[in-house]
């Protein structure tokens, strides 16, 4: 083979360990991205159980049943149902806002 060809192969080979680097490099960040998504929501699930028990005084005296009903009860209401749809569009327009000026200061 030329000297030409060799140095094509040597620079496909070095190639190649880049990218299988990069993929692994991805995947380490993709696992890294599941675990700190499920340890936020371990702490979100957590923290407003814990406020729910706060709630109810004794919360050992209800099954997990009743709890649920409670609960769908108590968003079942009308007005906790509209307080609820108040909130979320509030939400939702600051974080469209929020986007909005994301992308303006990178069109800046």
């Amino acid at each position: 083979m030329s000297k030409r060809m060799d140095q094509l192969l040597e620079k496909q080979k070095k190639l190649l360990e880049k990218k299988q680097q990069a993929e692994a490099e991805e995947k380490a960040v993709q696992k890294q991205i599941r675990e700190l998504s499920r340890s936020e929501r371990t702490h979100r699930l957590c923290t407003r159980g814990g406020y729910l028990e706060k709630l109810l005084v004794e919360p050992g005296l209800f099954s997990e049943e009743e709890i649920q009903d409670l609960l769908d009860y108590a968003f079942g209401t009308p007005f906790v149902k509209d307080r609820l749809a108040k909130l979320l569009e509030a939400k939702r327009e600051a974080a469209t806002e929020a986007e909005g000026t994301k992308a303006g200061s990178l069109t800046d």
